[in-house]
């Protein structure tokens, strides 16, 4: 068995962006990742034949993060800001929803952050004269890209009482144009040109450990030992039945973290990518050019275009409980719903639509043994869990990944930021 001083437990943005920090203070590093890529939840496809790569994971960069932003420039990535209106089908027409992220926050500043917390669905529930069209906006975010229950989702953890308004570029959507593996790539360089390794297709199932001594165990019974890991696994995969495929084993169990993760759950996702000959949908939608994002009512809750770039080209997105029920009717189900959901919101026919479509694109997060989910949220009295699960445990065990990031839980920022901050918790306790 060789010796290392850190195992990183994980070879995602997290994981890649703790072994980088680890391996350029002068640490040996090793990153064990389960699949048999690295990226995590991050994964970017490349069909032969167009012309920007397709994202089945990660996508969207949620306002001027510093760290993607900095790395995009260090790696010459292209990225691009998108159209910031989005529009509703209502009474027959698609109309301009406003600034949406400022609405949700005008609603999320009515939210307590104090006192006992309470269900986004409660919370709806106390507020009777709230504008129907506020009451869609908060459910439809919550559910679609928080990918929580209603009834489930924190309140405490959605507040924004108390802060200053946000600005225009926080609140802006980007997309890395040369695809969010390059994020990948750049991490891993570094990680690599400082001198540490990283092996794929190792997976993990045991973590022995007492104080600044690990063991960690791969399923084929080879031992690496090191004085300190760094686990950034999903909280999926940590709150995994014992024994089941990806589940992963610590000897002895840290009662900190277990109690941590009881206020975090991982929220279920459906997308699918779907290339076509035309872009049929140009037309009922006036100028495609500036629209980014269509809400819609079916299947599927919200979908986008290419935008800025002019592609035949849609990301259809259900999430939360409606991506749930979606999922258990199967793939061919799930594509034969959302080409008449298309034909439908487009006026146009099924025929059509199956006409010009060309592929379709979907990686089931929930079904894959290494997330077991898109990505966190919090529950209800869950709003500390990611501090919660941040804390070292006897400078041993360092917790890292989006979920431990609140501020940026479920996105690449968040991970990558957790990364760093665990490295720098492991190397202070050196």
């Amino acid at each position: 068995m060789k010796a290392w001083d850190f195992v990183v437990v994980g070879g995602g943005a997290s994981g890649l962006a703790a072994a980088a920090e680890l391996c350029e203070a002068g640490a040996r590093a090793l990153v064990l990742e389960a699949r048999g890529r690295i990226g995590g939840r991050v994964w970017t496809r490349r069909p032969r034949g167009w012309p920007v790569p397709l994202e089945l994971g990660a996508e969207f960069v949620h306002g001027r993060s510093p760290e993607a932003f900095a790395i995009a420039r260090e790696a010459g990535l292209v990225v691009v800001r998108l159209p910031s209106e989005h529009r509703e089908r209502r009474r027959g027409s698609f109309r301009d929803m406003g600034d949406v992220w400022r609405r949700f926050e005008s609603l999320t500043k009515t939210m307590p952050s104090k006192g006992p917390d309470r269900s986004v669905a409660e919370f709806l529930a106390s507020r009777r004269k709230l504008a129907p069209s506020d009451r869609r906006l908060l459910s439809s975010i919550v559910q679609g890209y928080d990918a929580a229950p209603l009834e489930r989702a924190s309140v405490q953890a959605l507040s924004t009482a108390g802060e200053g308004p946000s600005d225009p570029d926080a609140r802006a959507q980007y997309r890395i144009l040369s695809g969010y593996d390059g994020v990948v790539r750049a991490l891993a360089d570094r990680v690599e040109r400082a001198g540490g390794t990283i092996r794929p297709s190792t997976i993990v199932r045991e973590i022995r450990w007492r104080a600044k001594q690990v063991e960690v165990r791969d399923d084929s019974g080879e031992t690496f030992r090191a004085r300190g890991a760094v686990v950034t696994l999903p909280v999926g995969v940590l709150k995994a039945p014992p024994g089941s495929r990806g589940s992963v084993a610590f000897d002895p169990e840290p009662s900190s973290i277990r109690g941590a993760l009881a206020g975090v759950e991982m929220g279920d996702v459906v997308r699918f990518v779907l290339r076509f000959r035309e872009s049929f949908w140009r037309e009922a939608l006036g100028a495609t050019d500036d629209v980014a994002f269509v809400h819609a009512s079916g299947a599927f809750q919200t979908l986008w275009t290419s935008a800025p770039a002019d592609l035949p080209m849609l990301t259809l997105w259900a999430g939360g409980p409606p991506a749930t029920r979606l999922r258990e009717k199967g793939r061919s189900a799930i594509l034969d719903a959302a080409v008449r959901q298309l034909g439908n919101l487009f006026e146009t026919s099924t025929a059509r639509v199956r006409r010009l479509l060309v592929a379709a694109d979907s990686h089931d997060w929930t079904a894959d043994p290494f997330s077991r989910g898109a990505y966190s949220y919090q529950a209800v009295g869950g709003a500390d869990a990611p501090a919660r699960l941040a804390r070292p445990i006897r400078g041993t065990l360092f917790f890292a990944g989006e979920a431990t990031f609140g501020d940026e839980s479920g996105t690449v920022p968040g991970a990558i930021a957790s990364g760093r901050r665990a490295a720098r918790q492991a190397i202070r306790q050196r």
